[in-house]
Order: C-alpha cells, then sequence, then structure tokens
C-alpha cells in the first residue's frame, strides 16, 4: 500500500481573488461543501486524507470549524445564484429522498429509482467541488471546459468526465480534489474528485480510460439531458461498497493526493 500527501487543510483564501469557477477577480465568499440543506451543518474538525488512512502522526495543528466544511472562493454570482438558486435544490432533494429511504424501518427493494435533475445534480456536484481549495482557479482546458459548464446551462456534461455515486451509510465527510489514482495491474491512472457524506458518495472521473469498467451507476448517463429534464435515478441499497474505498490504497493501486483532500469529523 503506497501513498503520497501533503499535509496542510486551508479553506480561508483571501478576501478578493479569482473565483475557483468562473475565473473571474471578485469579493469571495464562503462555500459550504456539501451545501446546506444536503448535510447538518455543525462543528467539524478536519483533517488531511492520509489520517484516517494510516497510523501515522498527524502532522500540524488540526482545523476546526464551527458551521461545517467551508471554502471562500466563489464569487457571490457563482455560490449564490448559480449553485444556490439554480442547481444546489436539485441536488438536495435528491440527496434528502436517499437519506429518508436509509433511516426508514421499513424493507425496502434492492433498487429503488427517484425522479430528480441528473444535469441540475451533476452541477451542483462539481461546483461544489471546483470550490475546493484556495486560489485554484487554474487556467486550462479542463477548467475552462467546467466553467463553461456550470454557466451555460444549455452545455452538455465534458465527454471526459463520469460522475459515479453509491450509498453511504457514514458519518464522517470526505472531500477530495485532485487525487491521481493508478491501477498497477494495468498501469493506467486517471484524476478522480470525491464527496462522500451521509447518505451518499459521488467519485467524479476525469479521463477514465475506455477499458476501465466501474461497476456503480453514473450520472453521466444523463451528459446529454437538457438542465430541465427529469429522470428515473436508480439507487442501489444492496450494493455495500467498502468505506474508505476509492480512497484507501491497496496492493493493486496507489493514490497521490493534493493538500484538497480531507475529512471531516463532526465534533
Amino acid at each position: 500500500m503506497k501513498t503520497k500527501h501533503t499535509q496542510l487543510v486551508s479553506t480561508r483564501g483571501p478576501h478578493e481573488g479569482f473565483c475557483n469557477i468562473c475565473g473571474q477577480f471578485s469579493t469571495l465568499t464562503d462555500d459550504h461543501t456539501p451545501p446546506k440543506g444536503a448535510v447538518k451543518i455543525g462543528k467539524v474538525e478536519m483533517r488531511h486524507i492520509i489520517h484516517q488512512l494510516t497510523a501515522e502522526k498527524p502532522v500540524g495543528k488540526k482545523r476546526t470549524s464551527q458551521n461545517g466544511v467551508k471554502y471562500r472562493t466563489l464569487c457571490a454570482r457563482c455560490n449564490n445564484e448559480i449553485l444556490g438558486h439554480k442547481y444546489d435544490p436539485a441536488f438536495i432533494s435528491f440527496v434528502n429522498t436517499v437519506g429518508s429511504y436509509l433511516r426508514t424501518k421499513v424493507t425496502l427493494p434492492p433498487t429503488l429509482t427517484i425522479s430528480a435533475l441528473p444535469q441540475k445534480i451533476m452541477r451542483s456536484i462539481i461546483g461544489h467541488l471546483t470550490a475546493q481549495g484556495v486560489e485554484r482557479h487554474d487556467f486550462g482546458k479542463d477548467t475552462e471546459a467546467i466553467r463553461d459548464y456550470m454557466l451555460d446551462s444549455s452545455r452538455p456534461l465534458p465527454e471526459n468526465v463520469n460522475i459515479y455515486y453509491w450509498i453511504f451509510p457514514y458519518t464522517n465527510q470526505t472531500l477530495i480534489r485532485d487525487c491521481a489514482y493508478l491501477d498497477t495491474p494495468t498501469g493506467k491512472s486517471w484524476l478522480i474528485w470525491l464527496m462522500k457524506f451521509f447518505p451518499i458518495a459521488f467519485m467524479v472521473v476525469w479521463d477514465q480510460p475506455t477499458d476501465i469498467v466501474i461497476r456503480l451507476p453514473n450520472l453521466a448517463a444523463w451528459r446529454d439531458i437538457q438542465v430541465d429534464e427529469e429522470r428515473e435515478i436508480p439507487v442501489i441499497l444492496n450494493q455495500r461498497v467498502p468505506q474508505l474505498w476509492p480512497e484507501a490504497p491497496s496492493d493493486h493501486s496507489v493514490l497521490m493526493y493534493g493538500k484538497e483532500a480531507l475529512v471531516a469529523l463532526a465534533r
């Protein structure tokens, strides 16, 4: 098992700077990840992901927030108008419906379907993960594609992006931007972002090799539909994914984490 990582967890960007989504220089605002309404906002302790994965002694001080994980990295327009008003309500509705099923004592079928708006859900996921990282608007091909996807609701999800999801019946939150995943048997690698919290986990995969199969539901199945089109999204209840997958390396994988890779525990 191998990991490479940095230790610093930084969430407080400057009061003015370049928005992580649109790239415009502006007054920056706090973005909650996951968004308010999808998760209970309270005091959390944040550490780099490596402290959950190994027995190493933590390096540096822990970071504590009184009201959830938040990054001061987005302009008011991207934070409030685009995410908060346009896309987050669909995401919050979907997540809360999944949560209500996991909490029920009624016997449920192995797979449920939930009427939802996949394009808005995908934009909410990508937007909040893009918010992770102080001063992280990196101009380039993928950044510009995501910017255009977030700002223009008529655009499809970029072809090199997949968004897998599965139920996550655990209390900790895992938020990772920029994790390189190497599959050692094949020697192939790709980039993943993660947003994991009760009751669901999302994994954004960039440039997935065509011969690598991930056997999980994929929101990208609806990458080409319109933003207001509703679909029946399957949620598999009897597919138990290990709590620390995919972030825990194995004998078949090596992961390299950026500094935007953290675990948040309620305190």
